[in-house]
């Protein structure tokens, strides 16, 4: 009976750990589907690629977030073209060097 209760309890830990790690390889697109549904876990994403470096940028890209998700409310562009967008500004902003003036940039011509 003890053996039994402590193989439930492991296997009640690994499938915890498993269902974390599917999140961390999962992308926001994948979980959600929607951009606009998705707001929360890009959150959660962007501060995970770097903590420490990336907290300083948070406030930019939660507005750059809003300002795609009120495109798509709007009907200015679609799910699919928000996505890509979205896909461009972070791959644009993993390279830029003035990290924080780019930010402004592309929040200037979302909003």
């Amino acid at each position: 009976m003890n053996r039994f209760f402590i193989i439930i309890v492991s296997l009640l830990i690994l499938s915890g750990c498993a269902t974390n790690k599917k999140f961390e390889k999962a992308t926001c697109q994948e979980i959600h589907g929607l951009f606009t549904k998705s707001i929360s876990c890009l959150e959660l994403k962007f501060l995970k690629i770097n903590p420490k470096k990336y907290e300083k940028y948070e406030t930019s890209h939660n507005l750059i977030l809003q300002a795609l998700a009120d495109q798509v409310y709007e009907n200015r562009i679609t799910n699919a073209q928000v996505w890509l967008i979205y896909d461009d500004i972070i791959s644009d902003f993993n390279k830029s060097k003035k990290k924080e003036e780019y930010l402004i940039s592309v929040l200037s011509r979302y909003s």
